[in-house]
């Protein structure tokens, strides 16, 4: 018996969506103020993509929370706030969305603390060489860390 939800409603893959430019961040945040008016005060976006580095689910989080959960935004002619922005991203870390929960969960699985480890033993290491391009694909596609091209840093990868 089904009590809820649907038979089709099982996850055959995931797809993985490349995390969003600042641009984009503010792109999408804003067609929230096209479809409703509502505007945000450009003070957030600097510190919207500081917290996100434009990971998609983060970023929707945020933006959902900001502007549904936040009673105050319902009065859709409020301007919003760097201070309710901030006040938003506390009431998401505090809920233990089940995603937090479940990237804290990853940070035990051993090609996750591979990864990490490497990376924050030393810049230098040669353990950063040698981690597996899966491995570091994957502790990136759960927006742990961020790769640059070998030029832009010594390892080409930042810890967020």
């Amino acid at each position: 018996m089904i009590t809820g939800g649907s038979a089709f409603n099982i996850k055959a893959e995931s797809l993985r969506m490349g995390s969003f430019t600042y641009e984009e961040c503010e792109q999408l945040w804003c067609q929230h103020t096209e479809a409703t008016g509502q505007p945000f005060d450009s003070r957030i976006f600097p510190e919207l993509w500081e917290d996100t580095r434009g990971q998609p689910w983060l970023v929707n989080a945020l933006g959902y929370e900001l502007t549904w959960r936040f009673k105050p935004a319902r009065e859709r002619s409020r301007l919003l706030t760097l201070e309710d922005y901030r006040s938003a991203r506390e009431k998401l870390i505090q809920s233990r969305a089940t995603h937090l929960d479940q990237l804290t969960d990853k940070l035990r699985e051993p090609r996750v603390q591979r990864v990490m480890s490497a990376l924050l033993s030393s810049e230098e290491s040669l353990e950063i060489q040698n981690i597996a391009p899966d491995d570091q694909q994957y502790v990136e596609d759960l927006g742990l860390i961020e790769t640059y091209p070998r030029y832009a840093s010594a390892t080409g990868f930042i810890v967020k």
